[in-house]
């Protein structure tokens, strides 16, 4: 359960960095980037204590509280980014020294670890996204070739749309 808080608790400062919002718009919007609607008896307390720790800042708009993050939220967030892209990067040269990773998957998966985080990002919001992760999982656990040829078709499929 705690490491549930946690995580909502960044996703919470993830989507305050990109603009102020009540609770319920913060509920809204972690639904529908992780197609799990967290519930406003976990939400509200989260926010309560993010607000006392220093990271968030309120307003009353109305009947609302309209929350953003502080410049102390902000330096939070950055430094949970650094060290998370750190931590990343140390484990995929593990792999790749240990021989999991060949030199050219290393190269990709560390070009896609660090493309810029807005990117990464605007992945999420589209509707389909995790639908779509989720059936390429599902799909490389039955058969690693079948998901690369589902992979190749969609890389083809984008390239022709983006003009690559």
């Amino acid at each position: 359960m705690t490491h549930l808080k946690g995580i909502l608790k960044i996703l919470i400062l993830k989507e305050l960095e990109k603009e102020s919002l009540s609770g319920l718009e913060l509920i809204d919007r972690i639904e529908k980037k992780t197609a799990k609607r967290p519930s406003p008896g976990s939400v509200y307390p989260l926010l309560k204590e993010l607000q006392s720790a220093g990271f968030l800042e309120v307003r009353a708009v109305g009947k609302s509280k309209v929350y953003s993050l502080s410049e102390l939220g902000r330096r939070a967030l950055t430094e949970y980014a650094e060290k998370e892209m750190q931590a990343l990067l140390t484990k995929l040269g593990v792999l790749k020294e240990w021989g999991i990773l060949s030199e050219d998957e290393y190269d990709n998966l560390t070009e896609f670890m660090k493309m810029k985080r807005e990117n990464f990002l605007r992945l999420f919001e589209l509707r389909n996204w995790v639908k779509f992760v989720v059936m390429l999982s599902r799909a490389a656990a039955e058969s690693r070739e079948r998901a690369e040829k589902m992979l190749e078709k969609a890389i083809e499929c984008i390239s022709e749309e983006v003009g690559e």
